[in-house]
């Protein structure tokens, strides 16, 4: 068992309904957090903020304030796939499992998820059918980032 199914089985398991399997799950941070993190830690104030203009420039054009993305907040999540929805929780600052479900949308209504490797994290964007999008960052540690969108644009 991959630990991020752990992680959502120990913290948010009894969100799952009778027959629904849970194939995806993955911790994500708002959009450029990861390296923001590494900047500051490697550059200081400057490192800071040249990964801030670096991490802008991959969210322009994105419509994430309307629709279905508007749901999806800013904050670190964790997001469970499974065979009928896409289960959205807030993140255990202590425990690091699932937190209190904020919401769920049906499967059907994530269209893809795309990924790009970066140094430290994958960057994510969660498309949705009505045309708008979500970007996120997904830590390497202890995250399958690319096996979450594998299930997720197997069904689209």
């Amino acid at each position: 068992m991959a630990n991020w199914e752990k992680k959502i089985r120990s913290g948010g398991g009894d969100n799952l309904e009778a027959g629904e399997e849970l194939v995806g799950g993955m911790l994500v941070n708002p959009y450029g957090l990861t390296s923001k993190m590494v900047g500051r830690q490697l550059g200081g104030v400057v490192g800071a903020v040249l990964t801030d203009k670096a991490g802008a420039k991959r969210g322009d054009g994105l419509v994430s304030d309307e629709g279905i993305a508007a749901q999806f907040p800013d904050d670190r999540i964790w997001l469970g796939l499974t065979t009928a929805r896409l289960l959205v929780w807030g993140h255990g600052a202590v425990s690091g499992k699932p937190k209190g479900l904020k919401f769920t949308i049906d499967r059907n209504d994530l269209e893809r998820v795309e990924l790009e490797k970066l140094k430290t994290a994958h960057a994510v964007v969660l498309r949705f059918r009505d045309g708008t999008a979500k970007p996120y960052e997904a830590p390497k540690m202890f995250n399958d980032p690319e096996a979450f969108a594998a299930s997720a644009n197997a069904a689209a």
